[in-house]
């Protein structure tokens, strides 16, 4: 279909769909020829489901884009549906017995020492999410202890001086981007038809806190091992695959 047929079946007008064509929220159109487009019915399905999930969910385009581009859309639809929204309902669940609160990024920056642009450096890694309010930008309490805990690790020694600058944490961004793909894609498809939203956020709850306790466990016992295999070999450090 023409592009004024995907605005008629959507009731979405094209400098929208452009948009979220440029943000990765919908596929590009197949070109048979140059300057000619063609959409399909995936195209209608994304449109509408974005639509909906802003309409009656709230939520916003980089989450909209997260759900919509994952294979999580694959799962049966009324189950998946029933699921939307678990961040909800994770979120006081999570915060049960422990004393945190969000906190400006000023404040933080103040309380921590570390500077305000470094602070948003780390957000542009994605080592940390800044949320923007109206009365200005905040961090949750999970970003606020990830900024405490460099700031600690600035105070035991891990300075920019001797290369822990904010690309070194490159490597935690891109392994708990997988990692926590994979967890979420999982349990949706697993879960996505078989729970409630209430019983999915308890669960959901106990398998971030099983993951919480296993896997710096995991990294421990995987670095004491990986020391002890480079004073068995004399200093002989591993390869890295990947690095140069």
């Amino acid at each position: 279909m023409k592009m004024k047929e995907l605005e008629a079946a959507t009731g979405i007008g094209r400098e929208t769909i452009r948009y979220y064509i440029r943000e990765g929220l919908l596929p590009e159109p197949v070109r048979p020829k140059r300057n000619v487009a063609a959409y399909g019915k995936e195209h209608v399905r994304r449109l509408n489901l974005i639509r909906r999930l802003q309409q009656e969910r709230h939520l916003p385009l980089s989450v909209i884009k997260t759900i919509v581009t994952s294979e999580v859309v694959e799962a049966p639809s009324q189950g998946f549906e029933r699921l939307i929204g678990l961040e909800v309902a994770l979120g006081p669940l999570l915060a049960e017995g422990r004393n945190l609160s969000p906190m400006r990024i000023e404040d933080l920056s103040e309380k921590t020492g570390l500077d305000l642009k470094e602070i948003r450096a780390f957000a542009a890694s994605g080592f940390i999410f800044i949320d923007h309010r109206e009365d200005g930008d905040w961090l949750n309490q999970r970003n606020v202890r990830l900024i405490e805990l460099i700031a600690e690790a600035r105070r035991l020694g891990f300075t920019p001086d001797i290369g822990y600058t904010v690309d070194s944490y490159d490597i935690y961004v891109q392994m708990t981007d997988w990692m926590a793909r994979r967890a979420v894609v999982g349990f949706y498809s697993r879960l996505g038809d078989k729970l409630d939203q209430p019983e999915a956020a308890k669960l959901g709850v106990e398998g971030i806190r099983f993951l919480n306790e296993v896997l710096p466990i995991m990294v421990i016992e995987r670095i004491v091992r990986m020391v002890e295999q480079i004073s068995a070999s004399g200093g002989e450090l591993p390869s890295i695959e990947g690095d140069e």
